[in-house]
């Protein structure tokens, strides 16, 4: 008998890759502009780099995330359909 892997789990599989590389990206994006960036206060009396490390790349990122979350992770049912607890 041959085991039929559940295509959900590729697809959990492919957006776990997703999702770290989506932070990786996040970090070296955060740790290079801090490390860029002067000292100089910017905004409200912050250095620039925690004013952009800290507000700006934050806000920019999460309205990327949600870009990537539309158009490459999927749309799966949770739960088994009642189609396939009948075939078995």
């Amino acid at each position: 008998m041959k085991f039929v892997e559940d295509s959900r789990i590729k697809i959990s599989r492919k957006v776990l890759a997703l999702a770290w590389l989506f932070f990786a990206l996040y970090l070296l994006f955060i740790m290079g502009l801090s490390y860029l960036l002067g000292i100089r206060p910017l905004i409200w009396g912050l250095p620039r780099w925690v004013a952009i490390g800290n507000i700006v790349v934050p806000a920019v990122f999460v309205l990327l995330l949600i870009l990537v979350a539309e158009r490459f992770i999927p749309d799966i049912p949770l739960t088994e359909d009642e189609d396939s607890e009948q075939e078995e």
